[in-house]
């Protein structure tokens, strides 16, 4: 994935809008460390909702909860509480941080040598206590007695992932096979992956990479949506789920593989706000992905090893003998781990329990990529290598432009809060035939 600033933009089905600011790397110091801390704090409330359905009462549950890391930390049982009725009150958005009563004010910082010498001698010795790091940074001179608090400390060595509990919870990871398992009705997981496609040799005799994103119901084994793109990028990760959704109904959870765009905070919002459960596969337990790597592999044997035969020379091409095969084929081959059943018609028998979209809300937000552009004093932008008009007035100012990133039909512009209208797409043959900015105006917006 490249390295250009994208800031992007959510809007939750059911009120408050969620703002986000990342780059289209995956790195943990991109992310916007607000929505982490939200989305942990989504992850143990789910946790907790689980545990009070399989029995547990809600003191036991809340208590077992705060015996395990969330998002490497550990948090006593009352703030977990909070966070319980903090999101059965207000949903997601309650969950972010509220600002700070004394914002403005000074606070005790350490400086960075203090904040490495804990760190260092915390590495060196994990079995001391604080108290003990601590008398030793006052003995060596970076503290002076009285001058700090061990919570200020704690802090720190929690930030690093290096308190005491979670050196505990690292020592201690589970590993090794599971057993295998299978979902009782279609929705209640779905598995995605990406894979390389074919190389195409297209008419001007340019070839092509290409990217299948797929994803795979666990109960069913029929695929909800799966698509050739040009890159393995969160945008056509997020195409391929907003389709699945609009077809097949939402999921209960989503388990993915660690990769770049699995991994990325627009992914984990969106479920969020759609109340789906985002898994991760643990590294080298390629064996937990076993039903997605099977449909994969029928894909190379059966679909792609027909292109050598007849080939396709453009993506769109592609996209429509595939979705062919998957609905006359695949959907409808009968599966041997389904005995005999086929995936068509095991999805079919679920259809009374799925989750559909509202009607309501204008849900494709949540999906829109938000940038920053100024505009060029021909009044145009540039998105992903694409030229787009915008209204003469906006020429050489800073704006905000909102849109769907693999089609551009949705090209919204907004100067500030204010909503100014949408892009189009650069028609330098149009725009030949107008001489006043004007009557160009009056003519394209």
């Amino acid at each position: 994935m490249g390295g250009s600033h994208t800031t992007y933009f959510w809007e939750q089905p059911w009120g408050d809008v969620i703002m986000a600011s990342m780059t289209t790397t995956t790195s943990p110091a991109d992310e916007d460390p607000r929505q982490r801390r939200a989305l942990a704090r989504f992850q143990a409330v789910n946790w907790i909702e689980n545990a009070i359905q399989n029995g547990l009462s809600f003191t036991r549950a809340t208590q077992a909860a705060a015996e395990q890391p969330w998002d490497g930390r550990f948090y006593s049982a009352a703030a977990l509480e909070e966070w319980f009725y903090r999101y059965r009150d207000g949903q997601f958005a309650a969950l972010h941080d509220q600002p700070r009563r004394d914002k403005g004010q000074p606070r005790v910082l350490l400086e960075a040598s203090v904040t490495e010498a804990l760190l260092s001698l915390r590495r060196q010795y994990p079995q001391l206590t604080l108290k003990s790091l601590a008398d030793e940074l006052v003995r060596r001179g970076l503290l002076e007695e009285g001058g700090y608090s061990l919570s200020t400390l704690q802090r720190r060595l929690g930030q690093a992932g290096l308190d005491r509990k979670s050196i505990k919870a690292g020592s201690n990871l589970i590993t090794g096979p599971t057993k295998a398992f299978e979902l009782p009705l279609p929705n209640l997981l779905w598995m995605t992956d990406c894979m390389h496609g074919p190389v195409l040799r297209l008419e001007n005799g340019s070839t092509q990479r290409t990217f299948l994103f797929a994803l795979l119901d666990d109960c069913s084994r029929l695929v909800p949506h799966a698509q050739y793109y040009p890159r393995e990028r969160i945008e056509y990760l997020l195409d391929t789920l907003c389709r699945a959704f609009q077809t097949r109904g939402i999921p209960d959870k989503l388990y993915t593989d660690n990769g770049g765009p699995f991994r990325c905070q627009h992914l984990q919002v969106v479920c969020a706000n759609f109340h789906v459960k985002l898994l991760h596969a643990q590294p080298y337990h390629a064996y937990s992905k076993g039903k997605m790597e099977r449909f994969f592999l029928r894909v190379q044997q059966q679909f792609q090893q027909s292109l050598i035969f007849q080939p396709t020379h453009s993506l769109e091409a592609l996209n429509h003998r595939f979705w062919h095969w998957l609905e006359t084929d695949y959907h409808q081959s009968p599966h041997l781990a389904l005995e005999g059943d086929t995936p068509a018609r095991r999805f079919a028998k679920g259809l009374q329990t799925l989750r559909s979209l509202p009607e309501s809300t204008d849900w494709q937000r949540l999906f829109l990529m938000r940038q920053k552009r100024r505009v060029r004093k021909d009044a145009t932008i540039s998105l992903q290598g694409e030229l787009f008009e915008v209204a003469t007035l906006l020429r050489g100012q800073e704006i905000v432009v909102e849109y769907e990133p693999v089609h551009f039909q949705r090209v919204e512009v907004y100067l500030g809060d204010k909503h100014i209208g949408q892009a189009r797409r650069c028609d330098k043959h149009l725009n030949s035939k107008i001489s006043r900015s004007n009557t160009y105006d009056r003519n394209r917006f």
